[in-house]
């Protein structure tokens, strides 16, 4: 699906403006602080009603208002010779509330809202983002790493998204268990444990897979970039999950991960065993501690450079290469995984990247069939259709500027 109208009203410091977008390479230009990523902002908003800022509703409602809007029409892929398109919006109201609308119909859950995009009318609206924060998947804590892995996999199939949700209610009664005022019978925890242990499982498991199909094309795809970089590929870290071959291995094994493991991503009954085993063993560890000890919700990953962990071994040059690279894997696993091109979203390409970073990926957006959007404060880069953003306000550069003000 590509965008071809964006509208925001009272969104960040747009009072009201409106991008009419190019098919494919869109480039929002202009001095820092002027708006250009509440542009892109929205069109990540539209695709997973969530900002990739990590800012709340309250946050994006522009400063003296109490609601703001995203609008937007966009088209799907080629259906045959039928021509459709599909206006999408999300309300923010009272400052804390969102609604998003497909063809005017409300979603208020982001399940049912993600839901559509795989439903009887194949939507198929995604976005893939490649953005400053994003330096927090190589330096930054587990749970950003793992909340992105849940995201990609729960944008290319939804039942992984309802999997992760009955894992995490699992988790939570199974804790509420543990923090009860006497430690509970072995009976009883078995029952709490068991949909946890058969959850889980099929997680991890899932992200193994994941993990598997990047590692197929993150080497190639990073040597493109840079070809003098080291061999660069993930690995997942987990206290329970065996030792894989170059897929997996215990947190505290990073610093020596050349090991002999099994080959093969293990079955579900292989992994349930090992996760009930794992349980079995710290029963006493977890009711001293009131939670659950072990777990995918526990787990990481990591990217190694030459064997080594990226994040302790890596410059800043070979860090923005790997996510770069493992970006532009997201894409082309999530269009074999669902037959949909996501659109491509860049934040701050003149600061995040060097000329050599700079000059590939130009040359590969130029090449793809992909919608594109970038913000920089260069309006020197020479191809696509540029647009001036200044004051909240968006202007398409020449004779054919739309804009839109109150």
């Amino acid at each position: 699906m590509k965008l071809e109208r964006l509208t925001l009203r009272n969104y960040r410091n747009v009072e009201e403006s409106t991008l009419v977008a190019s098919p494919h390479l869109n480039f929002l230009v202009g001095p820092n602080g002027q708006g250009k990523t509440s542009f892109i902002e929205a069109i990540g908003y539209l695709a997973t009603l969530r900002s990739f800022r990590g800012s709340k509703v309250d946050e994006v409602v522009r400063w003296g208002q109490e609601q703001g809007e995203i609008l937007a029409t966009a088209s799907p892929e080629a259906d045959g010779d039928k021509m459709w398109k599909v206006d999408l919006k999300i309300s923010f109201q009272g400052r804390s509330t969102k609604v998003a609308f497909i063809n005017g119909k409300p979603f208020r859950s982001s399940t049912s809202y993600l839901s559509q995009r795989f439903g009887e009318v194949e939507l198929g609206f995604h976005a893939v983002v490649f953005n400053p924060s994003d330096h927090d998947l190589v330096r930054g804590e587990p749970a950003t790493r793992r909340t992105y892995l849940d995201r990609v996999l729960s944008a290319e199939d939804l039942d992984y998204l309802k999997l992760l949700q009955k894992y995490q209610k699992s988790l939570e009664q199974r804790n509420a268990l543990l923090k009860g005022d006497a430690p509970p019978s072995a009976d009883l925890l078995a029952g709490f444990s068991e949909p946890l242990v058969k959850l889980g499982a099929q997680l991890a498991r899932r992200r193994l897979l994941w993990i598997e199909r990047v590692r197929e094309r993150l080497s190639d795809v990073s040597r493109q970039i840079a070809p003098s970089q080291p061999l660069l590929s993930l690995i997942y870290c987990s206290n329970w999950v065996p030792k894989i071959q170059n897929l997996s291995c215990p947190s505290k094994d990073l610093e020596s991960v050349h090991f002999a493991g099994q080959e093969g991503v293990p079955s579900l009954e292989i992994l349930e065993q090992l996760f009930w085993n794992q349980l079995s063993a710290l029963r006493e560890a977890e009711w001293r501690a009131g939670s659950s000890l072990i777990g995918p919700h526990r787990d990481d990953w990591v990217f190694l450079l030459g064997g080594q962990p990226l994040k302790g071994h890596g410059s800043q040059g070979e860090v923005r290469s790997a996510l770069l690279s493992l970006k532009l894997c997201e894409i082309e696993l999530f269009r074999k995984a669902t037959g949909h091109r996501p659109l491509m979203l860049l934040d701050d390409f003149s600061s995040e990247l060097d000329r050599e970073r700079r000059a590939f990926l130009l040359n590969f957006l130029k090449r793809s069939d992909l919608q594109v959007f970038v913000t920089s404060t260069e309006d020197s880069l020479g191809l696509g259709q540029k647009f001036q953003v200044s004051n909240g306000a968006i202007a398409l550069q020449g004779d054919q500027a739309e804009v839109t003000q109150s």
